[in-house]
């Protein structure tokens, strides 16, 4: 065999095994498909607040719609729309029987119309409110991180998720109005329009409160801080859940998503001292700062 013919030989043969070197790397690269990796989910449940001094709201409820696509057998992403809600509790602003704001003092004028100079009593107003229920209508960006890598035939899953968010906030304004009582001291005015004949009962020493006819209304028109407030924020959920898979169409899940709104605006009593001082704050009973909650989410994916 000359030169030549020993040369094509060899390229050929090269050629060759260049060929079947990449098709053995093409079978090593190459993708198992994923089956029905895209999904729409539902899911709803209540809420609740997180932490001390966290607004007078009672148990809340949460509804969540969203789209979610899995771009491998651990990670899936997708936005949803969701919407929270609380409603003001007034057994909360007065968790306890008669519980009220003290102070002490003459509100009444009686140590003038008694010509009593050194006359002091501990008085307190009892409030009740209405309205200043809190939602939040938010678009999140749904990151989910499967535990253990999903598969075609797998039957339950575990998870953690994060979801930033960006929300409007909306609170109804708040109405009410308070009664004042004084404690072991009351007037009898005998129910004449003469003031001669009224009598003060004083130091009665009877641990009794008693109402002495004032009380007033509270509103936005006297107020600002009650005024109904509608603001953009955001704040991010994260938290872990369970999802069981019976066929590859559907699934169901369980999950608890503790969030952490920034700054709003909302009922909290309890983030004030149980004093007139505070009671006369003109920012009294509102306060603006983050909002942490627990929703407790049941709910269900379509999977095609």
């Amino acid at each position: 065999m000359n030169h030549a013919s020993r040369f094509v030989c060899t390229c050929l043969l090269a050629g060759c095994a260049l060929s079947l070197s990449a098709q053995d790397e093409g079978a090593i690269v190459k993708r198992e498909r994923i089956d029905k990796s895209k999904g729409i989910f539902l899911n709803f449940g209540p809420s609740f607040t997180l932490g001390k001094n966290i607004g007078d709201y009672s148990t809340g409820f949460n509804v969540e719609l969203g789209f979610l696509k899995r771009l491998n057998r651990v990670l899936s992403v997708g936005p949803s729309v969701s919407y929270q809600s609380f409603m003001y509790d007034p057994e909360v602003t007065t968790a306890k029987s008669g519980d009220a704001y003290i102070g002490n003092g003459d509100p009444n004028g009686w140590r003038t119309k008694y010509a009593f100079p050194s006359l002091s009593y501990d008085y307190g107003y009892v409030l009740n409110l209405e309205g200043g229920d809190l939602s939040l209508t938010s678009l999140s960006v749904n990151v989910k991180l499967n535990f253990i890598p999903v598969k075609d035939n797998t039957k339950i899953s575990a998870y953690g998720f994060v979801k930033p968010f960006v929300s409007i906030s909306s609170r109804k304004a708040v109405h009410g109005s308070d009664k004042r009582y004084t404690y072991e001291i009351y007037e009898d005015n005998q129910n004449t329009a003469s003031t001669a004949d009224d009598i003060l009962y004083y130091n009665l020493g009877d641990n009794t409160w008693y109402p002495d006819g004032y009380n007033s209304k509270w509103g936005p028109e006297n107020y600002d801080a009650l005024k109904s407030e509608t603001k953009v924020t955001g704040g991010v959920f994260i938290g872990p859940g369970i999802e069981v898979m019976p066929t590859k169409s559907f699934s169901f899940f369980l999950q608890a998503a503790f969030g952490y709104t920034f700054p709003v605006s909302f009922v909290s009593t309890q983030s004030y001292a149980k004093t007139t001082t505070a009671y006369g704050d003109e920012k009294f009973p509102m306060v603006n700062k983050g909002f942490p909650s627990i929703n407790v989410q049941l709910g269900a994916s379509y999977n095609f």
